[in-house]
């Protein structure tokens, strides 16, 4: 009897061990997860630069030693200068020169206003076009998907069409940055009462974290 009870001390001392081992796992793990990859992109943004000034240092005669951050430093301050010359009459009258000679440039003309539109998305948007999360009947009727509103239709497009769409982006699981665009009328999209940010966890997740908000009521 002491052995078996000795026995099931060990048996709960190692189960206790793997709790806490499972947990302490699922506490690090978006923490050292982030900083991993904020790590990668710092390395990243420095590189840019970095490598230059590396082969500027070689070249000088006396020994300059080179710090890491400097390049991004360098990135950032660059960047800012430019915003603030767009932003001035000069400014905006080089960009437009600029962008009337790209427009010359075959295939790098179309490569350079898609780059643009993206960007302008971005910009006036606040971040990428996903403007609200609705409910869709896809891949057929009675089955449901959640899909983000990329653009309500305006101008010519509605009136070749003849009714009112939205483009809705409907992601995969549990990958979100692929999926597919469909046009739907606006009575075939019911509005959720959830952020942008609340519906893509609920993709990413697979259903598993769902938003502390009551879905509609799908009408039969």
């Amino acid at each position: 009897m002491v052995e078996i009870g000795e026995e099931k001390k060990r048996l709960g001392f190692v189960w206790k061990l793997r709790n806490y081992f499972a947990t302490g796992l699922l506490v690090l793990t978006p923490s050292v997860v982030t900083i991993w990859i904020m790590i990668r992109i710092f390395r990243w943004f420095d590189s840019i630069l970095g490598k230059w000034y590396a082969r500027l240092f070689e070249a000088i005669p006396f020994e300059i030693k080179y710090y890491p951050g400097l390049g991004a430093l360098t990135l950032v301050i660059i960047i800012i200068m430019t915003g603030y010359i767009a932003r001035q009459y000069l400014g905006r009258k080089l960009i437009a020169i600029w962008e009337k000679m790209i427009n010359h440039v075959p295939l790098i003309n179309r490569i350079y206003l898609a780059i643009r539109q993206l960007s302008d998305a971005f910009a006036k948007g606040g971040g990428l076009i996903f403007q609200r999360p609705v409910m869709v009947q896809y891949p057929r009727l009675g089955v449901y998907s959640i899909g983000f509103v990329t653009r309500d239709c305006q101008g010519a497009f509605c009136e070749i069409i003849g009714v009112e769409v939205s483009s809705v982006f409907i992601p995969t699981t549990p990958n979100p940055t692929s999926g597919v665009i469909i046009f739907f009328k606006r009575d075939e999209m019911i509005p959720l009462e959830m952020t942008v940010e609340d519906a893509m966890k609920l993709v990413i997740s697979a259903g598993k974290v769902t938003p502390d908000i009551k879905l509609p009521e799908v009408k039969a």
